[in-house]
């Protein structure tokens, strides 16, 4: 049995990107949790989320996220602004989490979107060096032309499943606006554009930078 943590910004991140995948690694027997950066505990949209996927926990970080830090609307996908240590500071305390969870594989936003809060987490996971396969972001990704290029790396076909999607979708829609059956026609139009024959996701996996790099 493996320990797979998927590292997201909040569960909703990873729901909509990689849910099957959680579920289907679940089914499995596997132990999968998430990470939530920059979460509290106490939502119950989160507790409902991870029990529609089997996940065995979540551990909530509490870094302040991108409004707090004074971010406010498109500036959050201007980048990091000059001074930001929320790079470090999610470093030092995804060390502490991922030094007690001991993961096999992790899994973690390849940032599509060009949110300030999915830049922070790769730049912890950077600085720490650690590998993982980076999710195709939804839903920013639901926006972009099927097939436009997602950068270095190889990309992993994951089936979907029908009992993982429906825990996917089920999942999902714990979480106010979520666009669920968006959601459910992205992975089947990515199938049908790949050929698979069936709902897909997609990771890539790309080399990791040493830590501190």
């Amino acid at each position: 049995m493996t320990t797979i943590v998927a590292v997201t910004p909040t569960l909703s991140d990873a729901v909509q990107s990689a849910g099957a995948t959680l579920a289907r690694h679940a089914g499995e027997g596997h132990r999968v949790l998430a990470v939530a950066v920059f979460s509290r505990d106490g939502d119950p949209a989160d507790a409902a989320a991870a029990a529609a996927l089997g996940l065995a926990g979540v551990v909530h970080l509490a870094v302040d996220p991108a409004g707090r830090r004074g971010y406010d609307g498109l500036r959050a996908h201007d980048g990091l602004a000059a001074g930001d240590d929320a790079v470090k500071v999610a470093a030092t305390v995804l060390a502490l989490a991922l030094g007690r969870l001991e993961p096999g594989l992790v899994l973690a936003p390849l940032g599509l979107g060009g949110h300030v809060d999915d830049l922070v987490v790769q730049g912890a996971l950077d600085e720490l060096g650690l590998p993982r396969l980076r999710w195709v972001d939804l839903p920013y990704a639901l926006s972009r032309t099927p097939g436009a290029p997602l950068g270095a790396g190889e990309v992993v076909v994951v089936p979907a499943a029908p009992a993982h999607l429906a825990a996917k979708l089920a999942a999902a829609a714990a979480y106010a606006g979520a666009e669920v059956q968006r959601l459910a026609e992205h992975a089947a139009a990515e199938g049908r554009r790949l050929g698979v024959g069936g709902p897909v996701e997609l990771l890539v996996q790309r080399e990791t930078p040493p830590a501190g790099g």
